[in-house]
């Protein structure tokens, strides 16, 4: 730990001196240092301060100077937002207190992830490598005017940096413990008419779980491959086209046993077995992404957009789900999906009024199936079969009387989804004085979804044999279709308003109201082998919020407090029978929060950041609402804060000494809705020193991430704890390690 300590002491102390000294001085930054945050959540360019919703959003210099380049960093960032990021196939979302991580194929996401205005929320699609970003938005509250049905709880939308006609490149290289091996980087340029842009991503690094079976867990390989085109046939009108390629090869996710957490002897594998999709935990997904963008300024008052995208993914994910050296749960996930959409949208800007109305279709396609490996007596003994205590390897050969020491044995199950969705919208805001500002929207869905099921669950040798008819593993819990496929379908209309009044106390002081109504689509379930509808959850969405500015521009803040009352609360649940993941409607909740943010230019050298957010979310404590009632809502803390710092001061006529840090916390949080798992309260801080040349040409900068070590755990319960095996994956410890940018232009 003196390494750790040495490290952290001369960065922080080092940070501490120079940020004392700059606010020494007297020098205060200029016009041209404090940078207006432009935002396009309503569908115009507008300031941050103007817009009437709860919104955060982090430009492309600032992500990369905070050094957030996945999803789950933004988390420190953004409050009321935490991303939980199992695998790059399996993220959670959660939005003021409400999760949307569900994998399985007929389940609608509550959180929007769009990319270049494109949805691309499905779970087990959802995730991209965050490189070559122009800015990160994040909103708050049910959006399905603005980002569609999707959007029940809030929306987080990437925009990717477009060509420009300039000449410039740059390329960033890093290095690290864990063998850390990462590079990425953009080229650029063009003409007045065709400009092109190539962004690519390399990253790997081994796994920080040492496993003792097969390769080390929680680590990475991954490719990325953005080409983008910009065309200008006229001063008008601008068509961007952008396609995204990704490759992951990950070593796997680590679901540990408790008492294996951070140690040395997790001993996990995946058995040889025609049924799994490798004989190796890991993870091997393919996305293709293609997005053609057209932007027609008709007039001074009049545009038109044109939105086209198609995107699928292709995953497969085998994990040992019981976090013991014993093949006892050895599971796979094989997940795929395809997507396409087409919008349309007109812009109305005038001097008071301004307005947008559009179509939109949504058609995807998804499945996800889970086959199942495991030998029969090792599985009924760490079940307590034959009255046999504890897993035992013997099994099978005592239960045969030598005849045969070990019995395969494998099953699967298998859900599927085509949901198809025509939106028409409109939203409209009129400036009734020039304080006061209205705006009201809506949106008219017409959904159709079809869902499916099929499993293959054969019996048991053993069990048959016992009881002279033909049993499987699970006493016949999990359904069995013996291959063939049942399914239904619902429609759904839905019509989804919205309401903001925003007043501009001073000039630099903006208040505002929300009104906002939101569903979560109903969720059609055949793994019992009957229709199991769980109707809509519907979301209603008051909120009043204050942003402004203050000390000429240098001091920027925002602050809401909300209430959400909810109906047809929709959890996922595991079977403690099957281990099977079903929909579930937990009845009534309520969420209540506070959120703020303040950003505070202090002078031409450093920059801080600083967020809370508290949020009290949890299923209402009444009799009809069963066994989840009164609990807290599962992955959301009710305190969190993070400060961070960007720092640069100039050491020569050509150098400058260059520092961010951040530190970030969250108290005690609950893994699962029955409130079982919980882990106490969380600090960490990252740090990041170095130089650069004074105009940014290059820079090199040694970086800290977990500085001081912390062990703390992302997930609890998994799909081990229906079988009475609980699992674990814990958080990322210290990595230190190098980084070297180049900027060409």
């Amino acid at each position: 730990m003196s390494r750790v300590r040495s490290f952290a002491s001369l960065g922080l102390m080092t940070a501490i001196v120079l940020a004392n000294q700059s606010f020494a001085q007297s020098s205060e930054p200029t016009s041209a240092d404090i940078v207006e945050v432009i935002v396009t959540a309503q569908k115009r360019e507008q300031s941050i301060q103007d817009v009437p919703i709860t919104i955060s959003a982090l430009d492309g210099d600032t992500l990369s100077a905070l050094g957030i380049d996945q999803f789950d960093k933004l988390s420190d960032f953004i409050p009321g937002l935490v991303v939980q990021q199992q695998s790059v196939n399996n993220n959670g979302y959660v939005i003021r207190g409400i999760t949307s991580d569900d994998g399985g194929a007929p389940i609608a996401p509550r959180v929007s992830v769009y990319l270049n205005g494109t949805d691309v929320s499905r779970s087990r699609g959802s995730y991209f490598e965050v490189y070559d970003m122009e800015r990160v938005e994040v909103v708050k509250g049910p959006q399905a005017t603005l980002f569609g049905t999707a959007a029940s709880i809030g929306a987080i939308s990437f925009i990717t940096n477009k060509p420009q006609e300039e000449f410039e490149a740059q390329i960033n290289v890093r290095a690290g413990e864990f063998d850390t091996q990462e590079i990425d980087g953009f080229v650029t340029g063009g003409n007045s008419i065709v400009q092109g842009r190539l962004a690519v991503l390399s990253r790997e690094r081994d796994g920080y779980v040492d496993n003792n079976a097969e390769d080390d867990l929680n680590g990475y390989e991954r490719i990325a491959v953005r080409p983008s085109l910009r065309i200008l046939p006229s001063d008008t009108v601008t068509i961007d086209l952008v396609y995204n390629y990704e490759d992951a090869d990950d070593p796997g996710t680590g679901f540990v046993a408790e008492d294996l957490l951070f140690t040395d002897n997790a001993a996990l594998s995946a058995p040889i077995s025609s049924n799994l999709s490798s004989n190796n935990i890991g993870i091997q997904r393919e996305t293709n992404d293609f997005n053609a963008t057209v932007n027609w300024d008709i007039d001074e008052n009049w545009s038109f957009t044109y939105i086209g995208a198609y995107r699928d993914h292709d995953s497969e994910e085998v994990f040992d789900a019981d976090g013991t050296a014993l093949e006892f749960l050895n599971f796979a996930e094989l997940a795929d999906g395809e997507q396409y959409s087409q919008e349309v949208r007109w812009n109305f800007t005038g001097d008071r009024l301004n307005a947008f109305f559009g179509v939109s279709y949504f058609d995807e396609e998804a499945t996800q199936t889970v086959p199942f490996a495991t030998e029969e007596g090792l599985f009924l003994s760490c079940n307590a079969g034959f009255g046999i205590a504890g897993c035992n390897l013997g099994t099978t050969a005592a239960a045969t009387n030598g005849l045969v020491r070990a019995l395969p044995y494998e099953s699967f199950f298998s859900n599927s989804s085509d949901n198809q969705s025509l939106s028409v919208y409109a939203d409209v805001s009129y400036q009734f004085t020039d304080r006061l500002e209205v705006t009201a929207g809506v949106r008219f869905v017409d959904e159709e979804r079809e869902s499916s099921y099929t499993s293959n669950v054969p019996a048991s040798v053993l069990l048959t044999g016992m009881f002279g008819a033909p049993t499987d593993l699970f006493f016949g819990a999990v359904f069995n279709t013996n291959g063939t496929t049942i399914g239904g379908d619902t429609d759904d209309t839905i019509v989804l308003p919205r309401i903001n009044a925003r007043y501009q106390l001073t000039d630099t002081v903006n208040i505002y109201a929300t009104y906002a109504l939101g569903e979560r689509s109903e969720v059609l379930d055949f793994s019992n082998g009957s229709p199991n509808l769980v109707p809509s959850e519907e979301i209603s969405n008051f909120e009043i919020g204050v942003k402004g500015t203050a000390l000429d521009g240098r001091l920027s803040y925002a602050a809401s407090t909300f209430y959400q009352d909810y109906e047809n609360f929709q959890v996922t649940v595991v079977d403690d029978n099957t281990g099977q993941r079903i929909p579930d409607n937990a009845g009534d909740a309520t969420n209540l929060g506070i959120e703020t943010e303040i950003t505070f230019v202090a002078n031409q050298n450093l920059t801080l950041l600083a967020n809370y957010a508290f949020i009290d979310a949890e299923i209402d404590d009444d009799a009809e609402n069963g066994e989840f009632a009164g609990n807290q809502f599962r992955l959301q803390p009710e305190n969190t804060a993070a400060f961070s710092y960007i720092y640069k001061r100039p050491i020569s006529n050509s150098l400058q000494f260059t520092s961010t840090g951040s530190w970030t916390y969250r108290d005690n949080v609950f893994f699962d809705i029955e409130n079982e798992f919980e882990e106490d309260a969380v600090s960490l801080v990252n740090l990041k020193v170095g130089i650069a040349a004074l105009d940014d040409n290059w820079s090199f900068e040694i970086f800290a991430n977990n500085l001081f070590d912390k062990e703390y755990i992302i997930d609890a319960g998994n799909t081990g704890d229906a079988f009475g095996f609980p699992t674990f994956i814990e958080g990322a410890p210290q990595i230190i390690g190098a980084q070297f940018t180049k900027r060409f232009n």
